[in-house]
């Protein structure tokens, strides 16, 4: 199997059980879903899926020498994602963008995938405890392939940079079990990236904003019974034509926000609504010249000002008035 991949080029997939499990539908399911949820309406740049990001994790896990089952937890990890991904965090007051977590055992299990697992002799109750896989996950501030693939991508989706993933992807190795840099200036660099990705678009305000409008749309929608919670578990397009074909007025005022000449201002003085973005930030840990394993913010203090001063801005939130869509 031949993938071109935005970040990765062009890459074989031999496994017969990464083969079987890509055709699977929940994995399938996924090529609908944008990783970007609301934004896909309005921003440039935000075309990637939930299905191109997972076959990325298990890519990367890959080139860093990750066990085979580690990179089946890697593209399955983003299979309980509902339509509009992130979005639905905001429907459900979910602070730390993990309602979907909550559904990982339930899609997986009621699907294909335990049959294709047994057959190639994985235990699928494996997949459900991350502990198993630190490659794949970790808690912030330290690098894992998830946090490095949705990275790389949207380097690459929002900005082109096409150059910088190859420094990146050969400057990562694994020591003790996790993910980390080989050279102290690629680290910082890496960690720079990550924050004007989290300024420029993970956090920004039309970005929460894009997000706090169709969330609304998807709450007057449940409330109504116009859509049930099951059709979340659908795709975007699903989901969307169900949200416009309500006719309900105030659905589709909130879907027409949806475009690119959404204008807003972010004021505390005089706003409509009040929304948070999730924390994110990274302090890559890296190899020094005495092979010593020290983070960014150790030898950098300007960037750990900068990380402080945009976690304070992201913790305050945004104060949201709409003036013209």
């Amino acid at each position: 199997m031949i993938i071109d991949d935005r970040a990765y080029g062009r890459i074989e997939i031999k496994e017969p059980v990464l083969i079987d499990l890509i055709g699977s539908y929940p994995v399938q399911r996924l090529k609908g879903i944008n990783q970007a949820g609301a934004s896909q309406y309005a921003i440039k740049g935000k075309d990637v899926t939930r299905y191109e990001h997972s076959l990325g994790v298990m890519i990367l896990l890959n080139k860093v020498n990750a066990s085979l089952e580690e990179q089946i937890a890697g593209l399955l990890h983003d299979t309980p994602h509902t339509a509009f991904s992130h979005v639905i965090d905001f429907v459900f007051k979910s602070k730390n963008q993990d309602f979907h977590e909550k559904f990982h055992k339930e899609i997986i299990t009621n699907s294909e995938i335990p049959a294709i697992l047994k057959e190639y002799g994985f235990d699928v109750e494996r997949l459900f405890d991350e502990f198993n896989f630190p490659l794949l996950e970790k808690s912030l501030p330290d690098l894992c392939a998830d946090r490095i693939d949705y990275t790389l991508r949207d380097l690459v989706a929002s900005y082109g940079f096409h150059d910088k993933i190859n420094k990146y992807i050969s400057s990562f190795i694994v020591k003790d079990n996790e993910i980390i840099i080989k050279e102290e200036k690629i680290a910082k660099e890496f960690a720079e990236d990550y924050l004007m990705m989290n300024e420029t678009k993970w956090a920004h305000p039309l970005e929460i904003t894009l997000f706090q409008i169709l969330a609304d749309a998807i709450k007057i929608a449940l409330n109504s019974e116009v859509i049930s919670q099951k059709d979340l578990f659908e795709d975007d397009a699903f989901l969307y034509d169900k949200l416009k074909e309500s006719n309900n007025p105030e659905i589709l005022t909130k879907l027409e926000m949806l475009n690119p000449n959404l204008e807003i201002t972010n004021d505390p003085n005089d706003y409509d609504f009040y929304s948070k973005a999730k924390l994110r930030y990274i302090n890559p840990k890296f190899i020094d010249s005495y092979d010593a394993v020290k983070q960014v913010t150790d030898v950098y203090p300007d960037f750990k000002a900068m990380l402080e001063k945009h976690n304070d801005t992201v913790e305050n939130g945004n104060f949201i008035k709409i003036i013209n869509y």
